[in-house]
């Protein structure tokens, strides 16, 4: 049996996510760039749950729809429905999204909200440690 590949686009696979994730389902996706370095690297994979309003909360990480493209990148403002996010391994280029173009969320540990809030901290200068972890991962 001939298998076929297909190639399909990141805008697809996550509007085939969204779509899971308004379903109610989970979602697993393999990371794809250097936008969360240091707390989600390229090939890593994480579980994506479909979100509830408690969850539109300062350092969560959460997939939304940036017009442009899907994101999933860190909530580091809130201003009524203007919802402001970051990659953590972006130091610049913030995307503002409305509550409602927010689909999932992923469910992170009290340690890594920690040190996601001192990694936010450290933006103005966070260009030399990041420097060191693309090379080093």
């Amino acid at each position: 049996m001939e298998r076929k590949i297909r190639t399909i686009s990141n805008r697809e696979i996550f509007a085939i996510a969204r779509d899971t994730l308004l379903e109610g389902s989970t979602v697993r996706i393999a990371v794809n760039g250097e936008s969360m370095l240091p707390f989600f690297r390229s090939g890593s994979t994480i579980l994506l749950r479909p979100v509830r309003a408690e969850d539109i909360r300062t350092y969560n990480v959460v997939m939304a729809d940036a017009g442009h493209a899907f994101v999933v990148h860190r909530i580091v403002k809130i201003d009524d429905d203007k919802i402001t996010l970051l990659g953590d391994g972006n130091i610049y280029g913030t995307e503002s999204v409305s509550r409602d173009k927010i689909y999932g969320v992923v469910d992170c540990s009290a340690l890594h909200l920690f040190f996601a809030k001192i990694w936010l901290w450290l933006r103005p200068v966070r260009r030399f440690p990041l420097a060191i972890f693309r090379r080093v991962m």
